[in-house]
């Protein structure tokens, strides 16, 4: 048994954030209807697979009452998968209208593999062509309907590994024939996605690279299978694009990426359609790297090297700027450990605090960080099959959470030791193993080059971009460091808004493309154009519900005074009470939990975790609520708040997890 007694909390809000509304995790109420699929009867997979039309219309007929947010996608691809075409082009159709509420310049091509299909499913029985060749010439003419900003992301549709699909098809097969007549709602819908997804791309990949290709020929120079090599022998894979009308040498946008795909090339052209040499290099290890593949490690190690290549080919005029999220956004930051003097600016988006915020935050280390390690570790390029495999994940976490092993045994349950994920434990501490891989205290100092940080309130990373923030303004007083934040989640925060998220549709202001923002300021920076009209000071922030953007200098000055709260063991409502003055009397507020008590492991699924913006006030569980009185006036919220908890403990060690969150007058 835990035993907590928790005395005084005040909270100061003097940070970053805007308007406080709820980030929690939630379960989806979860049909239990079961679907007739008597698996068991097919004796082999082709045979098998032909009953999964009949499998999508009953998906259907359970499926058109579902309030999911991606209601559309979802639905167009049942409909695919049970060979109503029209219908599924209708959806679409409604689908590709409701993205294009996002500022996504790639969303007029969205599925555009699925569209084309469709279409030629649907013209094919009044056609003298072969479907190879009316496929071809569709995807043709949709192609050419296209503006060509978004042209660039087609092939990205096309990138997909059709093995993986298989793998990923066959193992739910075999699963489902072993498991009687019936099969779950979820698990049906499942199988139909899986099996959309295989049939299609090995059906249309193949012809649609091989367009896109003779496109690409009339269109780009292209060098998409070059290694360049770095100090003790290592190399790393490169794509190079620049159109075939652009001067001979030109400024270069870099993306230094530890995803490789076939994804690559759509990013370096979009670079090359915007007037850049566009380059997309992969990290140590990847695609035609031959090197062992120990992410982050030696990222920072191999930057200067690769700075050096790109500076000195014949396509590039020596200036270099670099962009992307997540692990890009680390990997920008490794890169200005050492400063290149080709280097002119970086924008890490929704950047990885390495030991920061991952692979553990405050010393707390996370399952995913397994589950991740597969991903970028088990090929050369990604495992999309095995990360994609929810079941399995959530059973693995679930059996260690359940059993109560150590965290360090979580490899062996997955049937073997991790070497990469054993090191990682063995550093719990932000310690010098982290620290070369980023810069550290004073190496701040040196970064000198304009840098565009952009995050958002929801975004998993935000911890991470905001560390790097602060730690350059920290050492370097005069750093020319921006910051773009908003109500955006880790997808949104590198790319596009999302007008509806989690549930609260964003004001019309915040819904942006962030992307645009970045080219526009690569323009500035490496092209002497303007400087990107969102940007009008530092420190830039979307006020949710005023629809209004603010500038300030500073984090500092983005406040003018702070809240003060206090927790008091008053029940209001069934809940305790956030007091505004201090209690008289030392109070104590005593809670229990059993750790041998592990039935709490049956309330969350990884597949239903997802986040929450505006929603009901709490999902329950074993929180201690504390909730103020109705606030007199209408006020604007930034920053993140600070707290002194006084507690008592029978155990060693414990770790907090505190929410906030505003209640709106309607209950939300």
């Amino acid at each position: 048994m835990l035993n907590i007694q928790v005395e005084e909390l005040k909270k100061l809000i003097n940070y970053t954030i805007s308007m406080l509304v709820a980030f929690c995790f939630f379960t989806h109420s979860l049909s239990a209807q079961q679907l007739h699929f008597p698996a068991k009867n097919f004796t082999d997979s082709a045979t098998l697979a032909n009953q999964i039309p009949a499998l999508a219309i009953q998906v259907l007929e359970q499926f058109k009452t579902s309030k999911a947010d991606d209601y559309l996608d979802q639905l167009f691809r049942y409909q695919l998968v049970a060979k109503q075409y029209k219908a599924a082009l209708q959806t679409m159709d409604s689908n590709k209208a409701e993205v294009a509420k996002e500022k996504w310049e790639g969303a007029p091509a969205l599925g555009i593999q699925f569209y084309t299909y469709m279409l030629t499913m649907i013209n094919l029985p009044n056609s003298n062509q072969s479907f190879e060749q009316l496929y071809e010439s569709t995807l043709n003419k949709e192609y050419s309907k296209l503006p060509e900003s978004a042209k660039s992301f087609v092939g990205s549709f096309f990138s997909a590994d059709v093995e993986s699909l298989k793998k990923t098809f066959d193992n739910n097969l075999k699963k489902y024939r072993s498991a009687g007549d019936s099969i779950s709602l979820n698990d049906a819908k499942q199988l139909c996605r899986n099996f959309n997804s295989y049939t299609i791309y090995s059906r249309v990949k193949a012809i649609g690279l091989k367009l896109l290709t003779a496109i690409d020929n009339e269109k780009y120079f292209i060098k998409d299978s070059v290694l360049i090599s770095v100090k003790g022998g290592a190399t790393l894979s490169a794509v190079l694009v620049k159109l075939k009308n652009n001067p001979a040498k030109l400024p270069a946008v870099l993306m230094y990426n530890i995803y490789a795909g076939e994804g690559d090339l759509s990013t370096a052209k979009t670079a090359a359609d915007k007037g850049y040499l566009g380059i997309v290099v992969n990290t140590r290890g990847k695609k035609l790297s031959k090197d062992n593949i120990e992410p982050f490690e030696h990222d920072a190690a191999d930057a200067y090297d690769m700075l050096s290549w790109i500076s000195s080919h014949e396509w590039c005029n020596g200036s270099i700027g670099m962009y992307g999220g997540s692990y890009l956004g680390f990997s920008q930051w490794s890169a200005v450990k050492k400063m290149h003097p080709a280097l002119k600016t970086i924008v890490p988006q929704v950047a990885v605090g390495i030991g920061i915020d991952y692979p553990m935050h405050n010393n707390v280390f996370m399952s995913y960080m397994l589950q991740w390690i597969h991903y970028v570790q088990n090929s050369k390029l990604t495992d999309q099959a095995d990360f994609g495999n929810a079941q399995k994940w959530e059973r693995l976490f679930k059996r260690w959470y359940v059993n109560g092993t150590a965290f360090n045994t979580l490899d062996s349950l997955d049937n073997a030791k991790n070497v990469l994920f054993q090191r990682w434990l063995a550093h719990p501490s932000y310690d010098q193993y982290w620290q070369s891989m980023v810069p550290y205290q004073q190496e701040f100092a040196q970064i000198n080059i304009p840098v565009l940080t952009t995050t958002g309130y929801y975004d998993d990373d935000q911890r991470g971009a905001m560390y790097y923030f602060d730690q350059h303004h920290q050492y370097n007083k005069k750093a020319q460091h921006y910051l773009l934040i908003g109500p955006y989640n880790h997808g949104g925060a590198q790319s596009a808004a999302i007008p509806k998220l989690g549930g609260y549709t964003i004001d019309s202001v915040a819904n942006i493309s962030i992307n645009e923002i970045v080219f526009k300021w690569f323009d500035h920076f490496l092209k002497d154009s303007v400087m990107p009209a969102m940007l009008k000071d530092k420190i830039n922030y979307q006020v949710m519900g005023t629809n209004e953007w603010k500038h300030s200098p500073t984090l500092k000055a983005m406040n003018n005074d702070t809240l003060h709260f206090y927790l008091d063991n008053t029940i209001v409502n069934n809940q305790f009470k956030l007091a505004s003055n201090k209690p008289t009397a030392t109070q104590f507020i005593k809670q229990e939990i059993d750790l041998a008590d592990r039935s709490d492991s049956n309330k969350v699924k990884i597949t239903d975790i997802g986040s929450v913006v505006e929603d009901s006030i709490l999902r329950g569980g074993d929180e201690l609520v504390f909730v103020t009185a109705p606030l007199k006036e209408s006020l604007t919220i930034n920053g993140s708040f600070e707290g002194n908890i006084q507690a008592i403990i029978n155990k060693k060690d414990m770790d907090l997890l505190i929410g906030l969150y505003e209640q709106l007058p309607n209950g939300k």
